[in-house]
């Protein structure tokens, strides 16, 4: 079974039956959820004086991951500067707030489109040969 959030409605069906007086066990079995999933839905999303559907929604969307941030143009004209004066990945992520991996992913997709950032790359991804072997010139 693929796992799913729940939903708003289901949110407010195990308001209904805890109202009710039914068990954490019954308002599992009843939404077709793991009784684990229906007790820490209602630990989580609680207000003080009971678990309110409404409530409870706002916090699990509070919570939820919101998009990425975007990084401003200046910062990429910043590490492309960085990368003009022959600096490594590693020495711009230690300057500017940009992390190594968006820095090669920035390079790898300014590659791909005709630019030539990469030049400025001290090894350009120069192949790893194999431990033992015997090198040919």
């Amino acid at each position: 079974m693929n796992y799913t959030h729940l939903t708003q409605e289901e949110r407010y069906q195990i308001s209904t039956l805890l109202r009710e007086g039914f068990s954490k066990r019954y308002i599992a079995w009843r939404l077709n959820r793991s009784p684990s999933t229906i007790s820490r839905e209602i630990a989580r999303n609680r207000a003080r004086n009971g678990y309110f559907a409404q409530h409870a929604n706002k916090l699990a969307r509070r919570r939820h991951c919101p998009n990425p941030k975007r990084i401003p143009y200046d910062t990429w004209v910043q590490v492309i500067a960085y990368l003009d004066l022959q600096w490594s990945p590693e020495q711009i992520a230690s300057h500017v707030s940009v992390s190594l991996h968006s820095i090669y992913r920035f390079i790898q997709q300014d590659k791909s489109r005709g630019g030539v950032l990469f030049h400025n790359l001290r090894f350009r991804n120069q192949r790893k040969r194999k431990y033992g072997s015997i090198e040919t010139r």
